[in-house]
């Protein structure tokens, strides 16, 4: 029963409208999850029209120079 009460509180922080409580944590509970997937989706989204960098793979080890 305690997670469940947590998880309560959690659903009244989305509070706004005292008048529609239950509209007003639909919106945000469904604005969180829109931004919880585009930020997944952005993280493994490639970057269009930027360059690489000449640099990236020397960074991490891979030089043209000293031991192979």
């Amino acid at each position: 029963m305690y997670l469940v009460k947590r998880y309560m509180k959690i659903l009244k922080g989305y509070t706004k409208n005292l008048h529609h409580l239950e509209a007003s944590i639909v919106e945000r509970y469904i604005a969180k999850e829109a931004i919880e997937f585009c930020s997944k989706y952005i993280e493994k989204a490639k970057p269009v029209g930027l360059p690489k960098s000449r640099h990236d793979e020397r960074v991490g080890g891979k030089g043209s120079q000293g031991l192979v």
